[in-house]
């Protein structure tokens, strides 16, 4: 069940982190596509019972972010869109560049040899 960077992923853990953020509307959306995929998911189903009938917190999530199907993925396909999602977020470039160079000017500061 290896999946795509182009896929969604629904865990537990993101159920929990939207709910505690006040987003249940997302946290019981994300609920029903883990019981959809694992219906005998105990600990999902008892969330769902537990958040159900709460307020939500006026959120809305930008249009255009529509989830694409759900598909499994290995940890290895994880890291990967991890490490993908937070390199785009780098400058490319003669800023990025400029943005690289600076980081290490701020690292290595204080740190010259004597000769």
């Amino acid at each position: 069940m290896g999946g795509s960077s182009g896929g969604s992923f629904a865990t537990l853990t993101h159920a929990r982190l939207r709910a505690a953020q006040g987003d249940v509307g997302g946290a019981v959306r994300i609920l029903r596509v883990i019981l959809t995929v694992q219906p005998e998911h105990d600990e999902a189903r008892a969330m769902l019972a537990k958040i159900e009938g709460r307020v939500n917190v006026s959120h809305r999530e930008p249009e255009g972010l529509k989830a694409g199907p759900v598909e499994g993925a290995t940890a290895h396909d994880l890291k990967r869109r991890f490490r993908d999602a937070l390199e785009s977020n780098e400058p490319s470039g003669p800023a990025g560049r400029l943005a690289r160079w600076l980081e290490r000017t701020k690292r290595n500061r204080g740190t010259r040899h004597a000769e």
